[in-house]
């Protein structure tokens, strides 16, 4: 929670220079995956350019810039490491500012982590955004973003905003094989993926899309 705070509240967005902007960062829930564990989510600011700034800023010349050389301190005294994935959204998945003035605000996230056949992913999240969000919306599930990895042509991320009772009615349905679309759904995605996981997350309650504390 420390480090959730430092990300959520302190200066790591003004240490970017203003290249990134914060969309959410959550931890991961027990018994879904590795714990403890955080997962934080950016929007790089004006594109290219932008992403260009970002690495000059905080790789090469990270010493000459004191506040996000604070800020890595302060992070460093509370976390051990990191992965790191850059991201592009595709279609369907919500720009920062849509999300701000009207996206979901929910206390539990589904974070979808797939590995697909090379090539494969702009054709496996356009089928997400067609056959697999309507499903998800009846559900109780709102769409928070659609991404190919970059720097690789084998996987993809897909995030959910839900609540504990829509998500324990999903999982119902599908380990009950009561719904049918579930089922054609998962034939569907094997045609483009090579293996799938997801895990569960829950946000810092300051965050854009957290419902807050529900105690």
């Amino acid at each position: 929670m420390r480090y959730m705070e430092l990300v959520a509240t302190t200066t790591a967005t003004n240490g970017s220079g203003g290249t990134l902007d914060l969309v959410g960062t959550w931890y991961t829930m027990g018994s879904t995956g590795r714990w403890p564990q955080v997962v934080n989510l950016w929007e790089c600011v004006n594109g290219w350019s932008g992403w260009q700034e970002l690495m000059e800023r905080t790789n090469l010349r990270r010493t000459q810039t004191p506040e996000l050389e604070e800020w890595w301190r302060a992070a460093l005294s509370v976390r051990t490491g990191g992965f790191d994935r850059l991201l592009s959204s595709t279609l369907g998945s919500p720009s920062l500012a849509e999300l701000r003035s009207g996206g979901p605000r929910a206390s539990v996230f589904v974070h979808e982590l797939s590995r697909c056949r090379p090539g494969a992913a702009p054709d496996y999240l356009a089928a997400v955004n067609e056959i697999w969000k309507p499903v998800r919306i009846e559900f109780g599930h709102e769409a928070v973003g659609f991404y190919e990895v970059l720097l690789t042509d084998t996987e993809v991320i897909t995030i959910w905003a839900t609540s504990p009772e829509a998500h324990c009615q999903m999982m119902a349905a599908e380990v009950d094989e009561s719904d049918e679309r579930i089922k054609q759904w998962r034939i569907i995605a094997r045609e483009f993926l090579t293996n799938w996981r997801e895990e569960l997350m829950t946000p810092y309650p300051s965050t854009i899309l957290s419902a807050g504390d529900s105690l």
